[in-house]
C-alpha cells in the first residue's frame, strides 16, 4: 500500500517557515529562491487539504491547523536528522561531539588539535544545540554534559567540578577589597549572568542564592546583565564590574592577569560529565570519550 505521505522538501521549506516566520529567511537556510518556498508550502496545503499559512495584515502568519502540524513535523524532521546521522557516523570516520558553547569554545577546541594529530583518520563534527543536547539528547555520539550525571540512556564518567569564581580586575579587587563572605560580593558593581531558559539559573544567580538572597532580592539589584559568558567576561576585563563565571572559562585572562579571583573560596555547583548512549555499538565514541578523560579531575569531596 503506497502511504500518503507530502514531499521532503515540502516539509523542510515549511518547517524552516514556521522556525523563522519569513519566506525570505526560510529560502536562505535551505539555499533556494523565495519562489520555491513558497511553492513549496502551497503543494503541502494542497495535498492536506487547508490552509497553513494566512496573511494577516501584510504579515505571513501560521493558521491553527499550521502550527499544529509543524509541532508534528518538526519533531520528525529532528528524529529522522538523527537517526541518518548515527547510521551515517557508524558507518564512516565520523563522530558526532556535543557540548555547550561555551565549554566548546573554551575548553575542548583547545585539545582538538591533539586528538587530529593522533587520529587523522576520524573527522569530528561539533554540536551546540542546547535544546538537543539537554532536551532531547540527540544528535551527538559523544557528549560532555553539566549536571547531576544521572541520566538513563547514557554512561557517563565524571569530568571536573562545575566550579564558579567571583573575578574581577586586580584594581577593582584593591579598590573594593576581598571577597571573604558570598554576600561580600554585594559591595561591588555587579555584572550579572542572565540565564538563556527559565529551568535553569545562571552563575550570577546560584552565588547570590548561596549568599541568602532571594530571587526576587537578585532581580532587584543593579548591574548590568548579559546573557552569553563572553559578553560577562568582557566586561569584567573592561574593569565594570565583578561577576561569576565558570573556572575553565577565565584561567587564561587570570593567568595572564587581566583579572584576579576575588574570592579563594570558589562555588560547586553540578559537574561536567563525558556521556555516550548505552546502546552505542561505535567503538570511536568510547575511544573519544576515554581519550577526553584523560583531564579528568578527582571528584571533590
Amino acid at each position: 500500500m503506497r502511504r500518503q505521505l507530502p514531499s521532503m522538501i515540502s516539509l523542510c521549506c515549511f518547517a524552516a517557515f514556521a522556525r523563522h516566520m519569513s519566506v525570505t529567511r526560510a529560502a536562505e537556510e535551505l539555499s533556494l529562491t523565495q519562489s520555491a518556498v513558497s511553492r513549496q508550502i502551497k503543494n503541502l496545503e494542497d495535498m492536506l487539504g487547508c490552509p497553513l499559512v494566512e496573511k494577516v495584515r501584510q504579515r505571513l502568519l501560521l493558521t491553527d491547523k499550521g502550527r499544529e502540524y509543524v509541532q508534528e513535523v518538526a519533531l520528525l524532521l529532528d528524529q529522522l536528522e538523527a537517526a541518518t546521522m548515527r547510521v551515517r557516523s557508524s558507518h564512516s570516520g565520523r563522530l558526532r561531539v556535543g557540548a555547550e558553547p561555551s565549554f566548546t569554545t573554551r575548553w575542548l577546541l583547545p585539545k582538538l588539535k591533539a586528538y587530529a594529530r593522533e587520529h587523522p583518520e576520524i573527522e569530528l563534527e561539533i554540536m551546540n544545540d542546547l535544546r538537543r543536547l539537554y532536551d532531547r539528547h540527540e544528535g551527538y555520539d559523544v557528549g560532555i554534559l553539566y549536571g547531576d550525571g544521572e541520566w538513563t540512556e547514557f554512561e557517563s564518567r565524571l569530568l571536573m567540578d562545575g566550579e564558579m569564581v567571583a573575578v574581577c580586575t586586580p584594581d577593582l579587587l584593591e579598590r573594593f577589597g576581598p571577597i571573604v563572605e558570598r554576600r561580600d560580593i554585594l559591595r561591588y558593581p555587579l555584572l550579572h549572568h542572565s540565564s538563556l531558559t527559565d529551568l535553569t539559573k545562571s552563575s550570577t544567580q546560584l552565588w547570590l542564592h548561596t549568599a541568602g538572597l532571594s530571587t526576587k532580592e537578585v532581580e532587584a539589584l543593579p548591574g548590568q546583565r548579559l546573557e552569553h559568558f563572553q559578553f560577562v567576561l568582557d566586561a569584567a576585563l573592561h574593569g565594570l564590574g565583578v561577576t561569576v563565571l565558570p573556572r575553565f572559562f577565565v584561567e587564561r585572562e587570570v593567568s595572564e592577569g587581566h583579572l584576579v579571583i576575588a574570592c579563594q573560596e570558589p562555588l560547586v555547583a553540578g559537574r561536567y560529565y563525558v556521556v555516550w548512549p548505552k546502546q552505542s555499538q561505535d567503538p570511536k565514541a568510547k575511544h573519544f570519550a576515554e581519550w577526553l578523560l584523560q583531564w579528568a579531575e578527582p571528584q571533590s569531596d
